[in-house]
């Protein structure tokens, strides 16, 4: 990522303040993007009404969905201040995003400035490779390439973490030597440039090959 990405990672709950920094990286005046599809399509509706209520909250109201990004070139994006990645299945979501071409669109679109906002399996697709969900997802569409966009470099990412996942995260490091990001419900990650910083009201932790870091958000 280039000095002027940003990106907000969120484990899947209690994300108001990064809800906040999200809409205040839109701006008032901005256009947000919200990509569904990792849920089935008659979810879509109801979830857009949920993510309606976080963000406009917060000034964000000019909003559009696709449900169907196979309708949408991907240079499109090119007219959206932030884009939002929501939950579901982290393994339809990522295959979505590469038959559409637009994997490689947010990529771009964060290199210019654009933000993201991750949650869930939307932050999960944003790591360096998506089987970080295998304990609570089932790959049933049998994606091979499990490779993600790779966008908080080197780094894989895993929500809903709770102390019980300690020793799967430390298997998934040792089995793949990929370090981990591990993100609870109640926590977060915002990404400016190259500067990572943690969020929400708990911490989130770092595994490594050489262990567990705890990463506190600022008071």
């Amino acid at each position: 990522m280039q000095a002027d990405a940003r990106l907000i990672l969120a484990g899947g709950g209690d994300s108001q303040p990064l809800d906040e920094l999200f809409a205040a990286w839109t701006g008032p005046d901005g256009r947000m993007l919200f990509l569904p599809v990792a849920l089935d399509v008659s979810a879509h509706e109801g979830y857009l009404e949920v993510v309606k209520s976080e963000v406009t909250a917060f000034g964000v109201s000019n909003i559009e969905m696709w449900s169907d990004l196979l309708e949408h070139d991907p240079s499109e994006l090119a007219a959206f201040d932030s884009v939002y990645l929501g939950g579901g299945s982290t393994f339809r979501l990522l295959a979505h995003l590469r038959d559409s071409g637009l994997d490689s669109a947010l990529i771009s679109h964060a290199r210019q400035g654009g933000v993201i906002y991750g949650c869930s399996a939307g932050a999960d697709v944003l790591g360096r490779d998506i089987m970080t969900v295998v304990h609570a997802e089932s790959n049933d569409i049998g994606l091979t390439d499990t490779r993600g966009l790779d966008m908080v470099p080197g780094h894989a990412i895993w929500t809903h973490y709770v102390p019980e996942h300690e020793a799967l995260v430390a298997d998934y490091v040792r089995e793949r030597g990929i370090p981990v990001l591990a993100i609870s419900e109640r926590s977060g990650i915002s990404v400016l440039g190259v500067r990572l910083e943690p969020m929400g009201f708990a911490p989130v932790y770092r595994f490594d090959e050489g262990g567990k870091q705890e990463l506190r958000p600022p008071d």
